[in-house]
């Protein structure tokens, strides 16, 4: 939801503004019964709620949850290394998958049935999850996520030096974005 509202003020300005998402490892050990807890229902009702047009949809008993967020990250690395695009496709079609058709995207069978269906090479998709450079990347981003950020809820997005947490009004994000010179982020960049 956060990133869906931050594009529509993005779309808005007069200059690009580039964007870079860093990972942040929600679930960093494989849980052996994962479940969708009541506090993880209210936050996902508030969602829905809040951007009825998303089609969010909290999970319902029998759906496995996934065990780790591992793995979509992961994935998420390894569609980086077929291009912007395929990897654009892959990272909204990760969030679709999970939030709305509500499977688990920590299961490889999963997250290769959403590279195929974002357009990536699958061969090459499978090839670039087993080159340990992408764990250490997502690994990489986590620690920069924290060290760096002191990221501690997703989504973050910081712009400038301002930290906003949670899924913000577009107002936010414009009044951030107004009050930030050119340069945003650290590198020129903002930072999800």
């Amino acid at each position: 939801m956060a990133e869906v509202r931050l594009n529509a003020v993005l779309e808005h300005l007069s200059q690009e503004v580039p964007v870079r998402r860093v990972g942040y490892i929600l679930k960093l050990e494989t849980s052996a019964f994962p479940t969708f807890s009541s506090e993880r229902r209210g936050h996902w009702l508030r969602a829905a709620s809040a951007e009825p047009s998303l089609g969010i949809r909290p999970w319902v008993g029998g759906e496995r949850y996934p065990a780790s967020s591992v793995p979509a990250l992961l994935a998420a690395q390894a569609a980086k290394r077929q291009g912007q695009d395929a990897s654009e496709t892959f990272h909204f079609s990760v969030f679709r998958t999970f939030l709305i058709e509500n499977r688990d995207i920590s299961e490889g069978a999963v997250l290769e049935e959403i590279a195929r269906a974002a357009g990536l090479d699958v061969d090459r998709f499978r090839v670039d999850l087993k080159d340990p450079t992408v764990k250490e990347a997502v690994y990489a981003e986590h620690l920069d996520a924290v060290d760096r950020w002191m990221i501690e809820a997703v989504p973050t997005v910081i712009i400038g030096q301002e930290r906003i947490e949670g899924a913000a009004s577009p107002a936010i994000y414009q009044a951030a974005l107004t009050d930030t010179p050119p340069t945003i982020g650290g590198s020129g960049e903002i930072e999800r």
